[in-house]
């Protein structure tokens, strides 16, 4: 099944980019108006930020209070308990295949 799974995602990524290259760059550009507006004024440096002669301050931050319930997370409680999964698998049999399922235990760990 993930074989096919791949397989179909690969053919969709061929052809996504056959359609792509069909279509070229020049028909892309048809939304774009070619006129003044907020994109040609966004394209031009801004003067004002490269005006100042100050040299850049460095502000010393402390991040330490973030840390304050380091002691609950470290010292919590581990428990663990059994819980059941089904587990499927195809064998050939009498000529076809055939599914086989049954249970198998594994563990899940809750914190508290």
């Amino acid at each position: 099944m993930e074989r096919r799974l791949f397989l179909t995602g690969m053919l969709g990524v061929a052809g996504a980019a056959a359609l792509a290259s069909l279509a070229g760059p020049g028909k892309a550009v048809a939304g774009i108006p070619g006129g003044n507006g907020i994109l040609d004024e966004l394209d031009k440096p801004d003067n004002a930020v490269f005006e100042g002669d100050d040299p850049a301050e460095v502000e010393l931050v402390s991040h330490r209070h973030h840390h304050y319930g380091d002691w609950y997370w470290r010292h919590r409680r581990r428990r663990r308990r059994r819980g059941w999964r089904h587990v499927c698998r195809r064998v050939w049999r009498h000529g076809r295949w055939r599914r086989r399922c049954w249970r198998e235990r594994y563990w899940i760990n809750i914190w508290l």
